[in-house]
């Protein structure tokens, strides 16, 4: 690790994040932060390589090996869902044994593949594999950082002295640690990235958050405050809001709830140049609303609804962006192939469009028509944009023409018309490359998110902070407000993300980042 001073900084710098991950794995906020003091206790001395890596491999194997868990976690579900979690959800992995939770946080919290998964764990590929959760992706992640947030500060310093005074480190280190090689395993590193800042003191209850600068990431109200408005978290007659989809750089499309993620309502709109509320749309029946696209025409939506025969079937509803009375473009049983996707859908041209495996359909957003489809063998990135399977060339679905996806090489994963991010399997480190081969740009930490609108990423740092990047003028802005007091992210309903929001910790204010307002 280098001398002293070294192992004091980087203490101060990244402990808090490896507390809240400790946190997430144990479900316990002391079982959590001993972990980390655990951890950390083995990087005292001279070290090579990625320590952040080391202390997160470390962790999680120490709590897989040790059987941790040893009292009933800590974590209320009241607390959990004050920071936007699902009690559920929470509920569910409180009874997993310590390998399978381990295992679903390392794939849904921190990204990782089954193969470095296995790598982490020094487990069968196939004992991976078979862990699965039932609930979505969205809510697990969303519960897991509420949890996060729920981490109490620490004298990591202080602790750890005490702690080498009343025992050595060989003792830890042979029980769970033999034989543990930093070079071979760099993948946690994203789990528990650096905090950049140390702890700051918590807010009161009553405070209004203020802007903050977090090491090199400026708050998203510094960096655009044209794009940022705070708006009620509740409407006048008590709905809890959900940012649904920006219509354009004012207007803001908000799911109006009883409660946060259960029983929809209705659809209001936020206007950010008159800063007024207003009604836009009732939603039909019980549905279950899911995902959200606009046109500038139409806002669009997906609802999973339950049939006369108890059989779930998915609807997809239209509203001029003026609002009024929702119409329906089509309906679809579940398990049918070929119909749209009640999640990852884009609107064009009037059209709705989606992906199968191995084409694109569309069907006319007037609901008059069959579906059809547009091409074989490419796959819709961002209307008009489509790149083929074998992820080679670009072609634009309005008027023919392709072109060489130049960077396509192993490890990219996801890429909009201009850029495409890949992710080093074995450093797990983050490079955004544009398409044409022109540059690239080092991204920090892992993305969760993007490229969104052909021009951010989002990256998760470390639990409870995330950063947007702008790959266009190269900013880098919280959106995640590092004060204690103050929520994790929520984002909206749409399958690009053109708005990120959060709350303070009371549920009086949501601050929302409409993207498409960035200049």
């Amino acid at each position: 690790m280098g001398p002293p001073g070294d192992f004091t900084d980087f203490v101060l710098i990244k402990g808090m994040g490896f507390v809240r991950y400790g946190v997430v794995l144990t479900g316990d906020q002391r079982e959590g932060a001993d972990l980390a003091k655990e951890a950390l206790s083995c990087l005292e001395g001279p070290r090579s390589g990625n320590a952040d890596s080391f202390i997160g491999t470390t962790m999680t194997r120490l709590y897989v090996s040790s059987r941790r868990r040893r009292r009933p976690p800590s974590i209320p579900a009241s607390d959990i869902t004050a920071h936007g979690g699902d009690p559920e959800v929470w509920r569910q992995l409180e009874e997993l044994p310590a390998l399978p939770r381990a295992v679903i946080i390392l794939r849904s919290y921190g990204g990782l593949s089954n193969e470095e998964i296995a790598k982490v764990l020094d487990l069968p590929l196939s004992t991976v594999r078979d862990q699965t959760v039932p609930f979505r992706q969205d809510d697990l992640l969303r519960t897991l950082d509420a949890a996060a947030a729920t981490a109490q500060p620490a004298d990591l310093l202080s602790d750890l002295a005490r702690l080498r005074r009343r025992r050595g480190r060989r003792r830890l280190r042979s029980a769970a640690v033999a034989g543990l090689a930093l070079a071979t395993i760099a993948g946690v590193a994203v789990l528990v990235r650096p905090t950049i800042a140390a702890p700051a003191a918590p807010l009161s209850a009553t405070a209004r958050p203020e802007p903050s600068t977090v090491g090199l990431a400026t708050a998203a109200q510094e960096v655009w405050p044209h794009a940022v408005s705070m708006l009620p978290a509740r409407s006048a007659d008590g709905l809890v809001y959900q940012p649904a989809v920006a219509i354009d750089d004012r207007r803001v499309v908000l799911l109006a709830q009883r409660r946060l993620g259960y029983d929809d309502v209705r659809l209001d709109v936020y206007d950010a140049g008159t800063g007024r509320l207003t009604r836009f749309a009732k939603l039909p029946g019980d549905d279950e609303t899911r995902r959200f696209a606009t046109d500038g025409r139409f806002v669009v939506w997906s609802a999973l609804s339950l049939r006369e025969d108890d059989t779930l079937e998915t609807r997809f509803w239209r509203v001029p962006v003026k609002g009024g009375r929702p119409r329906l473009v089509t309906k679809a049983a579940q398990g049918d192939a070929l119909a749209p996707s009640q999640t990852h859908f884009q609107l064009g041209g009037g059209y709705l469009l989606w992906n199968t495996d191995k084409a694109i359909y569309r069907l006319p957003l007037s609901g008059r028509g069959r579906r059809e489809k547009v091409r074989e063998g490419l796959r819709l990135l961002e209307w008009p944009w489509a790149a083929d399977l074998s992820g080679r060339t670009l072609t634009d679905l309005e008027t023919g023409r392709s072109r060489e996806l130049v960077t396509r090489e192993r490890g990219l994963a996801r890429c909009s018309p201009d850029w495409c991010v890949e992710r080093n399997a074995i450093s797990g480190l983050m490079t955004a490359r544009r398409t044409d081969g022109s540059g690239s740009v080092e991204l920090p930490g892992s993305t969760t998110e993007g490229p969104i609108l052909n021009r951010f990423v989002v990256l998760r740092l470390r639990a409870g902070l995330k950063v947007i990047k702008d790959l266009r003028a190269g900013t880098l802005a919280t959106f995640d407000p590092a004060e204690p007091a103050l929520t994790t992210s929520l984002g909206d309903r749409t399958a690009q993300g053109t708005l990120l929001a959060w709350s303070d910790s009371a549920g009086r204010d949501l601050w929302v980042l409409n993207l498409k307002a960035v200049r």
